[in-house]
């Protein structure tokens, strides 16, 4: 999401995104502007782990985790032109292997998330 689209983003959309515990996600990227990232739907929990190239949240029950890169392109070290990744579960592999959905645009991961 683009700087000014975050900064039109409601002070309840914020808020949420504040009240999430992102322990994990501040430990493991210390240097992640926190306040560029979009608020999820209920169910997501922080699940960054530095061993990733971009903080992710997890939903169990539903078998997503959705990755959300740095703001600026320049600041990504995974050097992905797409900001947020959807990847699915996979048994098989017992990781999340699949990638179900790679954009720079919000609004088309959330309606994936609760299509």
């Amino acid at each position: 999401m683009a700087g000014a689209e975050q900064r039109k983003m409601s002070g309840f959309h914020l808020l949420r995104a504040f009240l999430m515990n992102l322990e994990r996600l501040r430990r493991e990227f210390p240097d992640y502007d926190i306040t560029t990232l979009p608020a999820l739907p209920e169910g997501y929990f922080d699940a960054s782990s530095y061993i990733d190239a971009a903080p992710s949240f997890e939903n169990t029950e539903r078998g997503l985790k959705v990755f959300i890169d740095y703001a600026n392109y320049a600041d990504r070290p995974s050097g992905r032109s797409q900001r947020f990744c959807v990847s699915r579960y996979d048994e098989d592999e017992g990781d999340f292997e699949d990638v179900a959905l790679s954009t720079n645009d919000w609004a088309e991961v959330l309606r994936f998330l609760t299509a």
